[in-house]
Formats: structure tokens, sequence, C-alpha cells
């Protein structure tokens, strides 16, 4: 008897009020944990901190720069340009989730180059 083949369902992009919807739970539940309303043993989604969905949420919703986002973030850095560096990269690991920004889930690609010529990948 054969195996059924799996499908794998491909990536839809939300729609930006979702996103920011989704954000906006990410961040509600990392502040009752901060504030011991609620259990840190439960499951949380998202994989990033506190900080990193309030800096996106700060630059997508209410459109502020990177660099008053730092201000407000990470105020004890003494460099401004760290500061705004920060707030950006807190924001790139949010686009994560939503496979964008620099660190997107890699897709691998078909084939490698090898010695030999071009060689295709075997779905495991």
């Amino acid at each position: 008897m054969s195996q059924p083949k799996t499908t794998e369902v491909e990536w839809v992009p939300w729609p930006k009020d979702d996103e920011i919807r989704w954000v906006e739970w990410r961040i509600r539940e990392r502040e009752g944990i901060e504030s011991g309303r609620r259990s840190a043993d439960l499951i949380t989604e998202g994989r990033f901190t506190l900080q990193d969905y309030k800096a996106w949420i700060l630059h997508v919703r209410d459109e502020i720069s990177f660099q008053k986002i730092g201000d407000m973030l990470f105020p004890r850095d003494g460099v401004p340009d760290n500061r705004k560096m920060k707030a950006y990269r807190a924001h790139d690991r949010v686009e994560s989730e939503f496979h964008r920004g620099t660190l997107k889930k890699r897709v691998p690609i078909g084939f490698w180059i090898s010695a030999f010529g071009i060689v295709t990948r075997t779905p495991d």
C-alpha cells in the first residue's frame, strides 16, 4: 500500500490589519507574563521579546521612525546610532515571522553546484 503524499501549503501573506492585531496580542501576552497576571508556563506564540513586538508596532501602526523608537525603547544605550540600529533589528526580527525581512525563513534551493556539475536535491 502506498503512502499518501503530503502537500505543503504555500505561505500566503496576511493583510496588514491582521498582522497588527497578531502583534498586539503578542504584546499583551508578554506584558501579562511580566506583570505576573499570566503564567510563563502557558504556551505563547511568537519567538521574540516584548521590545521586539513594541518596536514593530510603533513603526508599522504608528509610523514612528527607528530613531525615535530607539530613543523610547533603548534609552540606556549611549550612542544614538546604536539605539536606532537596535530598533531596526527588533523590527526586522518580527518581520521574519511574516516571512519578510533579512531573517525570513529560507527555502532551500532545488539544486547545488558540485565539481561534477549541477546536482538536484531529492525531496526528503
